[in-house]
């Protein structure tokens, strides 16, 4: 469990516990329960008491110890969902770590569906410093391959650059999702390279299409940038069978 998971799910513990407890509970109850499974002390129970005390979860009653209050109830909602989306989030890039072909490939088809959208709105909402920007990454982009190096790293740029153009924080977090994991960019990089294929000039067309202001050409560049790029990978796979066949 990644750390920030680890002390969420200890907070929602600590609350739930509080929250379904018949009496006030204090740290010498809770540690023979929640200190046996995470292997905390009394005193670190104290402390994290003191804490839920601090930021209004939780009241101290007398010397009989902790109830919850109705902030602390509001934030036991809040932690599941959180919690919820965390696991999904986990599985969902769980499954984009899966190597070969099909992975990548479903990863390709994703980003198309949201990527369309996004250079779309792109087009329609990009200020002259963020064409700006995009400039830039291009021009990184080709100073990187002059010197025969792979820009994968600019290449995530840049599609992030036009993600947050696009001013949708549900597309955008959709996008980082597929892209956390970095692996198809780099993957697809190596591949374009290796089977002849130009990846800096796709950016330009969509590019151009954006700082045209035109929702219809940039959507359009965009789907042949990323159907270009799962063809590559069918490509490259082809040839790497043909290869393994003929050893």
């Amino acid at each position: 469990m990644a750390l920030e998971s680890h002390h969420l799910q200890l907070e929602y513990e600590f609350l739930k516990a509080l929250r379904n407890a018949e009496v006030p509970l204090g740290a010498s109850t809770l540690v023979h329960t929640l200190g046996k499974k995470y292997e905390l002390s009394q005193a670190t129970i104290g402390r994290k008491l003191m804490e839920f005390d601090f930021e209004g979860y939780t009241v101290l009653e007398g010397r009989k110890g902790r109830i919850l209050t109705e902030k602390g109830t509001r934030r036991i909602a809040y932690l599941e969902k959180e919690l919820h989306q965390k696991n999904v989030n986990h599985q969902f890039l769980q499954l984009l770590n899966n190597s070969g072909e099909s992975a990548l490939v479903d990863v390709l088809v994703a980003r198309r569906a949201l990527e369309r959208e996004i250079a779309a709105l792109a087009a329609q909402r990009a200020t002259k410093e963020e064409i700006s920007l995009l400039e830039a990454s291009i021009a990184s982009q080709n100073e990187l391959l002059s010197q025969n190096i792979i820009p994968y790293e600019e290449d995530r740029e840049f599609h992030t650059l036009l993600a947050l153009t696009a001013r949708n924080q549900v597309l955008l977090h959709a996008a980082q999702l597929v892209w956390q994991t970095g692996k198809d960019f780099l993957e697809t990089a190596y591949i374009r390279r290796t089977v002849g294929s130009e990846l800096v000039v796709d950016h330009r067309k969509i590019l151009d299409a954006v700082a045209a202001g035109s929702p219809e050409q940039a959507e359009a560049a965009m789907v042949m940038h990323i159907n270009q790029m799962i063809e590559d990978v069918k490509r490259y796979y082809a040839i790497q069978n043909q290869e393994q066949r003929n050893s």
